[in-house]
């Protein structure tokens, strides 16, 4: 059965009341997706350094200094946001994740389609928003981490608005 926003059903309906032991993949915790990201921004950190050398761009500054500034900015989400929703979209995972044993389920358990994977990614633009969108972004990712921390399907808010799930094994 699919991944159901109903929090109620979800012990029932996904992969998390299911034990490590078995041959099924399980959902992932914060601490397996945390490490997956943390992989991710090395990954998409050292490409945008890559870029913005040969290119010449300044560094990120979340969008203060200026249009120059806030190009960069925009430019290192856009890169985020294609890097995660290609990915996600493309193999149901990201190299990160990969790396970890972790990939991304759609609806139907098969890869999630661009539309879900851009709306759980979609809190990386939040940034953009001049002055206060650094904070923005931070509070999005608190509530992303305590949404999983306390779901026992382990799925945040973003998974339970594109219909995800994040596997394990």
């Amino acid at each position: 059965m699919p991944p159901e926003d109903n929090e109620e059903h979800e012990e029932h309906s996904s992969p998390a009341s299911r034990t490590l032991g078995s041959n099924l993949p399980v959902s992932a915790g914060l601490g397996w997706r945390v490490l997956g990201r943390v992989l991710d921004a090395v990954l998409v950190g050292l490409a945008y350094s890559i870029l913005a050398a040969v290119v010449g761009l300044p560094p990120p500054t979340l969008g203060l200094g200026g249009v120059e500034a806030w190009t960069a900015s925009a430019l290192t989400a856009a890169i985020w946001l294609l890097y995660y929703v290609a990915a996600e979209s493309q193999w149901g995972t990201t190299v990160g994740k990969r790396i970890v044993g972790l990939r991304v389920a759609g609806p139907d358990w098969a890869r999630p389609s661009v539309a879900s994977a851009a709306i759980r990614n979609g809190w990386i633009v939040f940034g953009l928003i001049p002055l206060v969108g650094g904070l923005v972004q931070l509070v999005a990712v608190i509530v992303i981490a305590v949404t999983i921390a306390r779901s026992e399907a382990n799925r945040g808010i973003h998974d339970r608005l594109a219909g995800t799930t994040v596997l394990r094994g």
